[in-house]
C-alpha cells in the first residue's frame, strides 16, 4: 500500500471485522467501510486494491457481491477508462425496505406451517404463532421506519 495507514484505513478494517462478526466476508466489509470515508467518494478497483492492500481479484469478487446486494454502483469518471465504484444513493433506506420484505416472506412461511398444523393442539402451533406475531410486528415497524425517514428527510 502506498502511503501510511490512516484512521480511514483503520475504520475500513473495523467495518470489515463487523461484517465478519455477522458471518459475512471481511473484504466486502472493508471496501464498504472505505467507500464510506474515502475521498473522492468513488474509487477504481485499482485504487481500492492499493488503499486496502488487497488483490485485484479480491476487489473484483467483493464488488460483484456488493453490486448484487445493490450497495454499490459504477460511476463514470470523465477522462478515465477505469471502472469506478461508489455507494449507491438510497442504499440504507433500501436495507429497511428489504428487511420489511423478508419479514413479510417469513410471515407467509409461518402461515404455511400453521396451515400444516391446523388440526394439531394449540401447544404444537405456539412456536409458529409466536414467530408469525414477531415478524408481523417487525414488518410493520420496518415499514413505519421507512415512512418516518421520508418525513424526516423532507424537513
Amino acid at each position: 500500500m502506498s502511503g501510511e495507514r490512516t484512521g480511514r484505513h483503520e475504520y475500513a478494517d473495523e467495518i470489515g471485522l463487523y461484517f465478519e462478526h455477522y458471518g459475512l466476508p471481511r473484504i466486502p466489509g472493508r471496501i464498504l467501510g472505505w467507500l464510506l470515508v474515502c475521498e473522492p467518494p468513488h474509487q477504481s478497483a485499482e485504487e481500492l486494491a492499493e488503499q486496502l492492500d488487497i488483490s485485484r481479484g479480491s476487489v473484483s469478487m467483493a464488488m460483484k457481491m456488493l453490486a448484487a446486494n445493490k450497495a454499490v454502483v459504477r460511476q463514470a469518471v470523465p477522462g478515465s477508462r477505469r471502472t469506478h465504484w461508489r455507494l449507491r444513493p438510497g442504499f440504507w433506506l433500501d436495507e429497511a425496505a428489504e428487511k420489511a420484505k423478508q419479514a413479510r416472506e417469513w410471515i407467509k412461511q409461518t402461515e404455511r406451517g400453521l396451515d400444516l398444523l391446523a388440526d394439531s393442539p394449540p401447544e404444537s402451533r405456539q412456536r409458529l404463532e409466536e414467530a408469525k406475531e414477531m415478524y408481523t410486528f417487525l414488518a410493520e415497524q420496518y415499514e413505519r421506519i421507512e415512512s418516518l425517514w421520508h418525513e424526516q428527510r423532507k424537513q
